[in-house]
């Protein structure tokens, strides 16, 4: 195994070498956003692919699963009037419409909460599927079933995560089952009535771009990078909620805007602990030479607290959204940032509100930090008094 030559590099401030894992973390604001921007530093995929549309299945077959993540991140010919389309879907303007919405379907949820459980999967899960199902536009009686496409997804994107590239029959089977589904369910969606913001910018994609697995595709992308990191964020703002009276009462109180709050714990404590990049060719933007191959991770919540220290959430979040990197930055900036932050609002304020009687045993709480995203393994509650097993 070669050693990289920045393992023995005197090294910027705001960087610092990771022999664990092998690479270059960056935990300084303004060095954040020269790898956000240079252009020899690129996202960690083949390259050599990203400038021709992706591998498509034939008619009537589905992809692999390796082809389906490789449409994620290919750039073809259409990918900036995509892009375009897809962001005035998704502008704080658009998805500030179904605030009302989001509310009625966390007060659904809310309702439907068994005395005792785990709230990712008794509240928060369900909550976050239904409400990405009602941005996208899928009517609810075929919720159920693309629900088992979205977990599907989430598994393999975490396996991906995790390097795993090889899959039994049991999976590559379940997951054709799962694609063709999506497929017949984005072609239903696009012929339909449905008249979200999301599907009048497929539609008009779908013009350009005749075959709807691009959109298959993107559906189920949202499905995983929207879904997931919710849960995960949720689940973190409700562990801190209950386990600090004051922050709860603030809430109950309307002393402080849940939007606000839940900013300040995501800047915190971010679902995704780094986001990554790749040095495609030699260069020094960093103030040192860079190989091509090094892996460069930015440090999310370091990064977030460089500038301004952790603040009482109670306070609200004391920068500007511009400002916390936990939603991305520029162009690598999340499509469903300000769908999220609402969605993550409704969920925390309709809980607060709808079940000031809950409870949440945070000594019995796990979130796993061991992978780029964290996961939530535990968060028990009760409802009334009763002790948590």
């Amino acid at each position: 195994m070669t050693t990289s030559p920045l393992a023995t590099a005197d090294l910027p401030t705001g960087l610092r070498w990771d022999a664990d894992r092998s690479r270059l973390k960056v935990r300084d604001p303004r060095l954040a956003e020269i790898v956000l921007r240079d252009p020899h530093i690129i996202t960690g995929v083949d390259h050599g692919k990203s400038d021709r549309p992706g591998a498509l299945p034939p008619p009537g077959q589905a992809p692999t699963i390796t082809q389906f993540f490789e449409l994620w991140y290919t750039v073809g010919e259409h990918y900036h009037v995509f892009n375009t389309e897809l962001r005035r879907a998704f502008t704080a303007r658009t998805v500030g419409g179904f605030e009302a919405t989001f509310l009625d379907q966390a007060e659904r949820c809310v309702t439907a909460m068994p005395p005792r459980g785990d709230l990712a999967r008794d509240y928060l899960s369900p909550y976050f599927m239904n409400s990405t199902f009602l941005v996208i536009g899928v009517p609810e009686a075929e919720w159920p079933r693309l629900t088992k496409v979205a977990r599907l997804v989430i598994h393999l994107f975490k396996q991906q995560l995790l390097g795993v590239t090889e899959y039994g029959p049991r999976e590559a089977a379940a997951f054709a089952t799962s694609m063709r589904y999506l497929k017949q369910l984005t072609d239903q969606l696009l012929a339909g009535p449905g008249e979200e913001p999301f599907l009048l910018a497929a539609r008009q994609l779908a013009r350009i771009d005749p075959s709807t697995w691009p959109i298959a595709a993107l559906i189920g992308q949202l499905l995983m990078a929207g879904i997931e990191p919710m849960i995960v964020g949720s689940s973190i703002a409700c562990r801190d909620i209950w386990s600090a009276p004051h922050l709860r009462d603030a809430i109950l109180r309307e002393t402080v805007d849940v939007t606000d709050l839940a900013e300040e714990v995501l800047r915190q404590n971010p679902p995704f602990g780094n986001i990554f990049r790749f040095v495609s060719e030699p260069c020094d933007c960093l103030g040192l030479p860079l190989p091509a191959g090094t892996i460069v991770a930015i440090d999310v919540a370091t990064v977030n607290l460089q500038r301004t220290a952790a603040a009482d959430p109670a306070h609200g979040c004391p920068v500007r959204p511009s400002e916390v990197l936990t939603f991305g930055r520029g162009t690598h900036y999340c499509l469903g940032a300000h769908s999220a932050r609402i969605q993550i609002a409704a969920a925390v304020r309709q809980l607060v509100h709808g079940r000031p009687e809950l409870r949440i045993d945070v000594a019995g709480t796990r979130i796993d930090t061991h992978n780029n995203l964290k996961e939530v393994r535990s968060i028990p509650y009760r409802i009334g008094d009763e002790d948590v097993d």
